[in-house]
């Protein structure tokens, strides 16, 4: 069975290449590495300086990879729109478990990438610390609530573990006109 980031890397690989992409928290890179292998230009957002060090690190030198020190929330001083998203929140794996996500700015870049995204959002959460388990709250009644005409979501999780990680997906409707 898949973990939650190796289901959103498959289910990335459904969508066409050169596609714009956006990793919403850098973390250690591998979301921005996967990207970097399907989309054409990518944009990585951490407020750590640790993250970027890392990624640059997992990635190389790259042009079509642009790596940002600054919040996910302020995605809409960098672009217009994008194809493909990606949140994995939480805290910086082999960091402080202290410095997480919050709710605060997630909830802002959640709303701005919605409506900001051509194709699809990935958002994996992590309910198991308190911060994270605000995140989820909130995010699970956002998105039950989007517009059944604009947008699909699902949700893909372990049945069978108590405040395990999940990934939220929300693909936008295309519409022939």
């Amino acid at each position: 069975m898949l973990t939650m980031v190796e289901y959103v890397h498959q289910r990335l690989l459904q969508y066409p290449q050169g596609l714009i992409g956006v990793d919403m928290t850098m973390g250690n890179g591998h979301d921005t590495l996967a990207l970097s292998k399907h989309c054409q230009e990518v944009y990585s957002f951490d407020v750590q300086s640790l993250a970027l060090k890392r990624t640059k690190e997992l990635i190389g030198d790259v042009s079509h990879v642009h790596l940002l020190l600054d919040g996910h929330q302020n995605i809409d001083h960098y672009l217009s729109s994008f194809d493909i998203g990606i949140f994995n929140l939480g805290y910086l794996p082999l960091a402080s478990h202290h410095l997480t996500t919050s709710l605060e700015t997630t909830r802002i870049a959640i709303r701005k990438a919605i409506d900001m995204f051509q194709r699809v959002l990935f958002i994996v959460v992590y309910p198991g610390h308190e911060e994270g388990e605000r995140e989820s709250l909130w995010i699970n009644e956002y998105v039950q609530h989007l517009d059944t005409h604009m947008f699909n979501v699902s949700c893909y999780f372990m049945m069978n573990k108590k405040n395990a990680p999940y990934v939220i997906e929300i693909e936008k409707r295309i519409r022939n006109l």
